[in-house]
């Protein structure tokens, strides 16, 4: 029989990009994606232009939630990790949720989105897009760590 496994980390992965990190209190919406690229698990969204529609947060944007990770939306050739354009997707508008760090950030530092790197930092700078309203880390982290951000729980 062949071993499929033979080495094994001290702990299980911490969570995964835009994955919902605790659900004791949260709250989650469903919105039509516009954007032909779509929106990536763990980006950032604003209101549409229509009923009901979501884009990428940018700049002067009327934030409205961060696309949450689901299983059920199947890979395809154009979008492989978010949703794609005309999709329904769920939105997390307030709770926890564990975000890839773009930069050493801080427990109570501000919350901004670089789309370039589909990453969280503490900080703008350019094309970074932020900060988010209401929303604070909640963890410490590193450059690439899985961290987890506050949507409207909590203060610095």
């Amino acid at each position: 029989m062949a071993t499929y496994q033979t080495t094994y980390g001290n702990a299980p992965q911490k969570g995964l990009h835009g994955q919902i990190a605790s659900e004791e209190k949260s709250n989650k919406i469903s919105r039509t994606v516009e954007n032909a690229a779509g929106i990536k698990f763990g980006q950032p969204a604003q209101r549409g232009l229509a009923d009901h529609g979501v884009a990428p947060y940018a700049a002067g944007g009327k934030f409205l939630g961060i696309a949450v990770l689901t299983p059920t939306v199947l890979p395809g050739a154009t979008q492989v990790d978010g949703y794609a354009q005309f999709i329904t997707g769920a939105f997390l508008t307030s709770g926890q949720m564990y975000v890839r760090a773009g930069g050493a950030v801080a427990d109570g530092d501000a919350v901004y989105y670089n789309p370039t790197t589909n990453a969280y930092v503490n900080a703008a700078g350019t094309g970074i897009v932020g900060p988010i309203p209401d929303c604070f880390f909640d963890t410490s982290g590193g450059n690439g760590d899985i961290v987890e951000i506050s949507l409207k729980h909590r203060s610095a």
